[in-house]
């Protein structure tokens, strides 16, 4: 096989495989409002956010990643702005829907955007060898796994059932692909892996600050932040 043809596939395996993580999960509601789990996906999501801003800061620099860092705390404040989380709502139902909505958009706009970066990763790696390809996906099939994991927990967290919640994030994980068609706009991928923490970072911000912390959820938390960060760091993956 040519390494155009070895890519697509890779970037097909990459979609499918850390959806697997998601399917085992136990389908009942009540798993994911355990403090553990919950600890678990801002861990993840935390340790995301940190290691996107470093990475970016140095492909990039530290002016560069902090612009697009802000235009994705901004695009997160339009998306509330545009789904009504801000505005006076006359029922708690009518709040409660409004934000968990506003959330779930959040997280899968920052996931999509992500997603495009780690699809340049890999079509780049096999562009200059095999090996480096292999290496490259096994980095990028490594932390999604564990980033799946915390996706599913937040989007059920927020009010998407279960088996919703794979479908959704399969959708969203198709979008490695666009990496392929992406692959030589290297200006563009440094503008989205800032652009990526930042969308999610006013989600994750405010949901560590508004939750009931406990022995439980703290334990969570940094199971969660060390798994993410074992993966994204200890494996290459090519950015």
């Amino acid at each position: 096989m040519n390494n155009i043809t070895i890519s697509i596939f890779s970037l097909a395996l990459a979609s499918l495989l850390p959806m697997t993580i998601a399917i085992l999960l136990p389908k009942r509601t009540n798993f994911y409002k355990s403090p553990i789990v919950q600890g678990f996906g801002l861990g993840v999501y935390s340790a995301l956010i940190i290691l996107l801003f470093r990475e970016g800061v140095e492909h990039s620099g530290a002016i560069n990643t902090v612009i697009w860092f802000v235009a994705g705390l901004i695009i997160s404040v339009s998306i509330g702005i545009y789904l009504k989380e801000f505005h006076h709502h006359h029922t708690d139902e009518e709040r409660v829907h409004s934000h968990t909505k506003t959330s779930v958009t959040r997280i899968l706009v920052s996931d999509f955007f992500h997603n495009i970066v780690d699809g340049i990763a890999i079509v780049s790696g096999f562009s200059i060898s095999t090996s480096v390809g292999l290496i490259s996906l096994l980095g990028v099939v490594g932390h999604q796994m564990i980033q799946q994991a915390g996706q599913q927990v937040l989007l059920v967290e927020n009010g998407v059932t279960p088996k919703k919640a794979i479908t959704i994030s399969f959708l969203i994980s198709l979008s490695l692909i666009l990496g392929y068609f992406l692959r030589d706009q290297e200006v563009l991928e440094h503008i989205l892996i800032p652009l990526s923490a930042g969308i999610v970072a006013w989600k994750i911000g405010t949901d560590i600050l508004h939750s009931s912390w406990s022995k439980k959820s703290v334990f969570g938390f940094f199971v969660g932040a060390v798994l993410l960060a074992i993966t994204l760091i200890l494996i290459p993956h090519g950015h």
